[in-house]
């Protein structure tokens, strides 16, 4: 049976992951091969000892997991930790990881203590404390394509000191993409250029959980969560669509936006479309949100791809990864940037055991799996098109006629959904390709089958079938 010290440590790991997946940095290769096989066997409030299997690659570990794990643990303790790794069955640390310069994670004076001297250390300034704000997202290694460009631009923009002007700053595009990444790059380069500078970031999902928490709360909790995004000069917001159908959250969104906004506050979101396709969401949200400036991010051409892996490599030590096998992966894993560098864990770590240099025929089995994802996730409209065709019993023509019976236009509008949700066609192409309608008809039709899918079972278990069919 665990005692309380032993539950107290196990706790405080789990919140170091949680923080870990939540920064969304390590790839679940990362966790199941690693992190999850770590446990916390001490505290000692200068180092955190993590207990591991004998077999696992440590080296490997702390070239690309240990500052992760430091970050997550300063974040989650507000002071810093080195890492101590010890081999089960075994009493003495085998290596080591120093902890973040105290700069990184000290605490504000007390109230009426007077402030001393800011020991600022490179790189590690003293206002990146409790900014929710991952130091590994950075402008100099995010990689700029013809892509992403635009975006990026917008972004440094919005860093600089006047950036407000590109107020609030829009980003959209698929998972995977870099969102996240720029909105890190952002907090962290305004925190090191403006020590005064106090800057939040946050996902909606943890700012629907902090409001939820707030009104359960007697006193005066609904006013410090206030206080909390209001006080924010920056205020960085990741992945607004899930606030979708969260009326009363959203409402707390609207009334934080117009504080930060008309106190001339820069506002940073992101999310997986833009802002007027967020289906349920206030239209006096989306208002704001289109009021400044909005940029997209597309998946990265090859070239751009080939120069993500080269610096992966390069960052991660992984140079037995040879050219021709990058070159392979930079063709064959398109879908997002997430999935290609998650890709390229997995064959560094095998490359890392076995101590020798992979080969293009090597990577393709061990990747075979990725490799039939991204193929099959290449679906077509003329796929949804005549699957939608057959389980509707009508013609593909006549979903890409004029007719408007309800025969025809419920098909055509679930057609329009799916093409919407599992394509990364344009919207006006979409239209296009449903007899020349625009692109507010295929929004239209989206909402309409989203809402039926909520009301209809029938219905859902009909679209369940189709994406079933081009999975």
């Amino acid at each position: 049976m665990a005692t309380n010290q032993q539950k107290k440590e196990r706790d405080l790991w789990a919140l170091i992951v949680a923080d870990m997946r939540r920064q969304g940095e390590v790839g679940e290769y990362g966790f199941d091969a690693y992190i999850d096989k770590l446990t916390l066997r001490a505290d000692t409030g200068t180092a955190l000892q993590l207990e591991h299997p004998a077999d696992l690659p440590i080296d490997w570990l702390q070239i690309n997991y240990a500052e992760h794990i430091i970050h997550s643990a300063a974040r989650v303790l507000d002071a810093a930790r080195s890492l101590q790794f010890i081999a089960e069955g075994s009493d003495a640390p085998q290596a080591a990881a120093p902890a973040p310069a105290p700069a990184a994670v000290a605490l504000p004076p007390a109230e009426g203590e007077r402030e001393k001297p800011k020991n600022r250390v490179k790189g590690r300034p003293r206002n990146m404390i409790n900014t929710g704000l991952n130091r590994d997202y950075r402008f100099d290694n995010f990689v700029v394509g013809s892509s992403n460009e635009f975006a990026y631009a917008a972004a440094n923009a919005v860093a600089q000191a006047g950036g407000s002007r590109y107020n609030p700053l829009f980003i959209h595009g698929g998972s995977g993409l870099g969102k996240t990444h720029l909105l890190h790059a952002i907090g962290n380069a305004i925190c090191e250029r403006e020590e005064n500078t106090q800057v939040l970031y946050i996902t909606s999902e943890e700012f629907t959980n902090a409001y939820i928490d707030a009104l359960g709360k007697k006193g005066d909790a609904i006013k410090s969560f206030r206080a909390k995004y209001r006080k924010a000069d920056v205020l960085l917001i990741d992945d607004v669509q899930f606030l979708a159908r969260k009326d009363k959250t959203q409402e707390e969104l609207f009334h934080t936006f117009n504080a930060l906004f008309g106190s001339g506050k820069r506002i940073v979101l992101s999310a997986d479309c833009p802002a007027s396709e967020i289906i349920q969401m206030d239209e006096r949200l989306t208002s704001r949100f289109e009021q400044g400036l909005a940029v997209s991010l597309l998946p990265p051409c090859f070239e751009t791809r080939v120069a993500i892996l080269r610096n992966k490599r390069r960052d991660s030590k992984a140079d037995f990864i040879s050219d021709e096998v990058i070159d392979f992966l930079a063709r064959n894993i398109t879908r997002s940037v997430r999935r290609l560098e998650g890709a390229f864990i997995s064959l560094a770590s095998y490359s890392s055991f076995s101590r020798r240099r992979m080969t293009v025929a090597e990577a393709r089995m061990l990747l075979r799996d990725k490799l039939h994802e991204e193929r099959g996730s290449r679906v077509t409209i003329e796929d949804i098109q005549r699957l939608v065709a057959e389980e509707f019993e009508v013609r593909v023509a006549e979903l890409n006629s004029r007719r408007r019976t309800a025969a025809i236009a419920h098909p055509r509008q679930v057609a329009m959904y799916l093409a919407r949700k599992h394509t990364d066609i344009s919207l006006q192409d979409i239209g296009a390709a449903f007899g020349g309608r625009d692109h507010g008809t295929v929004i239209h039709a989206a909402r309409t089958v989203e809402q039926k899918l909520a009301e209809d079972s029938a219905l859902r278990e009909q679209v369940d079938r189709l994406v079933a069919a081009f999975a």
